[in-house]
């Protein structure tokens, strides 16, 4: 003789796997940005500088002081194309910040930042007087400016450029 409740144990397995979700959750994605340096600004006919530890805490201040703010900042040529073993520097960049009446402030200070899942490909190499990348690897890497010095109402502003590197 069967147990009554034999064929219900299929049944049972069904509803439980139908019950079950069908995908797995997904996790966030978060882009971790690193600093990599400083840059500062070109205004006139002044090239753009980069480095390590541009600026010091006085210099700052002075800014600060004088009441400075930054309304934009735009770096040209926004699009950089590479082939692999191909390097740029972030001097051979225009980079400008402007105030709120849309004049350049000179040596107005910014961060450099890349992304951290790319930094082992991108070649990094930093000196006191320029900051350079040569990736190793295909691709598109973006390289983010952002202000030291707030807008006028207290947020910072940046830009960003792609280095695109072909094979």
């Amino acid at each position: 003789m069967r147990h009554p409740f034999k064929p219900a144990r299929p049944l049972l397995l069904i509803l439980t796997l139908l019950w079950l979700p069908t995908a797995l959750p997904q996790t966030d994605f978060q882009i971790v940005w690193v600093v990599i340096g400083e840059a500062a600004a070109a205004a006139g006919e002044d090239q753009t500088s980069a480095g390590r530890r541009l600026f010091m805490a006085s210099e700052l201040a002075d800014f600060s002081l004088r009441r400075v703010t930054i309304a934009r900042i735009d770096a040209q040529p926004v699009v950089n194309e590479l082939t692999v073993g191909s390097r740029v520097c972030i001097t051979s960049l225009k980079i400008v910040a402007y105030d709120a009446k849309g004049v350049p402030v000179k040596h107005a200070p910014l961060s450099i930042s890349i992304r951290q899942d790319h930094k082992d490909l991108i070649g990094l190499t930093r000196s006191k007087n320029d900051i350079c990348i040569a990736p190793s690897a295909a691709g598109e890497y973006p390289i983010r400016f952002t202000s030291l010095l707030p807008a006028k109402d207290g947020t910072l502003r940046g830009a960003q450029i792609f280095v695109r590197v072909k094979a």
